[in-house]
């Protein structure tokens, strides 16, 4: 009798867990809403008009089918690698349609630090639960649109001015990330 109470117990709790599996890996991020084009086009003719100098970079946004969308935008030209760093991850902010933003409401960049070919990136994040393939392109946006675009060959991404464990709970921010252009499907 008591080894069939264990037994009912155990299955109405798997059954739970797998349920809660399945709810939060059918959660999707909702994507960031689009900036009106509008002002950031009356910016973009106002520098061009002015001779501010561009560079092309390639950067690479989450998508909901699960991999990287690469696309090419102009940025102004910088410097400054740290200036440069911030450009680049602040345009993965206007995702194109199709894919999202990295960094999810509430989401924002604090700081880049560059340490020789290592770029230190300072998040400020909401601690809400995503599932590992948004964490995973989340972290991977991030690395390889400044790997590509920057001479860094590695980065370390920290919340808040700390170092965690995760950035929502599934891949380890112990060591910093290389480049892995395998996430990018087109």
């Amino acid at each position: 009798m008591k080894k069939a109470i264990i037994f009912a117990l155990l299955i109405i709790a798997l059954g739970f867990l797998i349920s809660l599996g399945i709810y939060l890996s059918s959660r999707k991020p909702s994507p960031a809403p689009s900036p009106e084009k509008a002002p950031q086009e009356a910016m973009e003719k106002k520098n061009q008009e002015e001779g501010v100098p561009k560079e092309e970079v390639v950067l690479f946004f989450p998508t909901m089918e699960g991999y990287l969308l690469k696309e090419t935008r102009e940025i102004e030209k910088l410097d400054a690698p740290e200036m440069k760093a911030m450009a680049l991850l602040s345009q993965l902010k206007n995702p194109p349609s199709g894919a999202f933003s990295p960094f999810p409401p509430g989401g924002d960049i604090r700081r880049v630090f560059l340490l020789g070919k290592e770029a230190v990136v300072d998040l400020d994040l909401p601690s809400e639960g995503y599932g590992t393939q948004y964490e995973l392109l989340t972290i991977y946006s991030i690395v390889d649109s400044l790997t590509y675009n920057m001479d860094v060959e590695k980065v370390k991404l920290v919340l808040g001015g700390m170092e965690r464990k995760t950035l929502f709970g599934h891949i380890s921010l112990k060591y910093a990330f290389f480049q892995d252009l395998s996430y990018a499907g087109k």
